[in-house]
C-alpha cells in the first residue's frame, strides 16, 4: 500500500480517526509486525495499541510520529498526510456538548451519518430518529427505564435528536436520504393529534428525501430484518458502514464487507417493495385523515 496517499478534507473527526486507524493497521501488516512487536518498540501497553487501532481512541500527534518513524515511513507527503489526519481526529466532534448522554458508539455513529455521502435507514416498528417530532421522540426516550425518571438526560437526547435532524437537512449539505417507512410505524402510538403531528412533519420533510412507505399487508417478513441505518461515503478511503438501531439507548457497528454488503441487498430489496411518489403520499394522506376523524369524534 506504499504511495496510497489519504485526504484529510471535508470530514469530522469520527471519519479521519477511521481512515487513520486503517492505514496504520496497514503499515503494521504490511511490515510484518504483530502488536506486540509494536509493544516491545514503542513501550506502550497492548490495549493502547489495540484501542488505535480499532479506532476507540485517538493517537497524539508526536506518538504517531514515533510509530510512523518505527514503520520506517519516510514519504514526505504520507507522513503529512497520516498526521494532517491525527490532528483532524482529535477536533470537538460536533455533539461533543451530549457527551455525558449517549455511548461512544453513538457519538461514532452521528460522526458517520454527518460525513455520509448518502443515509439509507429502516425501522419496522418505529419512526426513525431522523423524521420523529419533538413529541414523538420524547415518547420513544421516555419508553424504557432507562431515561423514564432522569428528565434532564431524556431531555438531551430529545434535543440531540432534533440537532441531527437540522444538519443533515440543512440545506448547505449535499447528501441523499433515503426511508424506508413501515406502515406500522405510522400508528406506533396510540395519542392521535402526536401521530398526527408527526404524519404532517413527514409530509413537510418529502421535498428533502425520498421517502416510500412498507405497506403493511406486504411487510410481514421485514420486521425480521431489524432496524438499521447504511452509510454511504462513495469513496475508496471510506467504507460503507451500517449501524443496528437499539433504540433508544445505543447502536452496534457492522463493518465487515460481506454483512454490509447483505444489508445493501436488505435495504433494496425493501426499497422495491414499498410504494413510492403518489402512492407513499395516499398512504400518508389516508392515514392523516383517519387521525383527524378520530381527533373530531373526541
Amino acid at each position: 500500500m506504499e504511495g496510497a496517499y489519504v485526504t484529510t478534507i471535508g470530514h469530522g473527526p469520527t471519519t479521519n480517526r477511521r481512515r487513520l486507524r486503517i492505514r496504520l493497521r496497514e503499515l503494521r501488516l504490511d511490515r510484518r509486525l504483530s502488536l506486540e512487536d509494536v509493544r516491545q518498540e514503542m513501550d506502550w501497553s497492548l490495549s493502547k495499541i489495540t484501542r488505535i487501532e480499532n479506532g476507540s481512541v485517538s493517537i497524539a500527534v508526536n506518538d504517531l510520529r514515533a510509530l510512523l518513524d518505527f514503520y520506517e515511513v519516510r514519504d514526505v507527503e504520507q507522513v503529512r498526510d497520516l498526521l494532517g489526519l491525527a490532528r483532524l481526529a482529535r477536533r470537538r466532534h460536533w455533539a461533543a456538548e451530549f457527551h455525558k448522554y449517549i455511548s461512544s458508539p453513538y457519538m461514532d455513529f452521528l460522526g458517520y451519518e454527518d460525513d455520509s455521502r448518502r443515509i439509507n435507514q429502516y425501522h419496522p416498528f418505529l419512526i426513525p430518529g431522523l423524521l420523529q417530532t419533538e413529541q414523538y421522540a420524547r415518547l420513544v426516550v421516555t419508553a424504557g427505564p432507562q431515561y423514564r425518571d432522569d428528565s434532564e438526560a431524556a431531555g438531551a437526547r430529545v434535543r440531540l435528536r432534533l440537532a441531527r435532524q437540522d444538519r443533515v437537512f440543512a440545506p448547505t449539505r449535499r447528501r441523499d436520504v433515503r426511508i424506508v417507512l413501515d406502515e406500522r410505524a405510522l400508528k406506533s402510538v396510540e395519542s392521535p393529534q402526536v401521530m398526527l403531528d408527526q404524519v404532517d412533519a413527514i409530509v413537510s420533510r418529502l421535498p428533502q428525501l425520498d421517502l416510500v412507505v412498507l405497506k403493511q399487508d406486504t411487510a410481514a417478513n421485514s420486521a425480521l430484518v431489524g432496524p438499521f441505518s447504511l452509510h454511504e461515503f462513495n469513496s475508496t478511503d471510506d467504507p460503507d458502514v451500517v449501524y443496528l438501531d437499539n433504540q433508544p439507548d445505543d447502536v452496534a457497528l457492522v463493518e465487515d464487507d460481506l454483512l454490509v454488503a447483505g444489508y445493501k441487498s436488505a435495504f433494496d430489496d425493501l426499497y422495491r417493495q414499498a410504494a413510492s411518489g403518489d402512492d407513499a403520499g395516499h398512504i400518508l394522506d389516508t392515514i392523516a385523515r383517519t387521525l383527524r376523524r378520530r381527533l373530531s369524534a373526541g
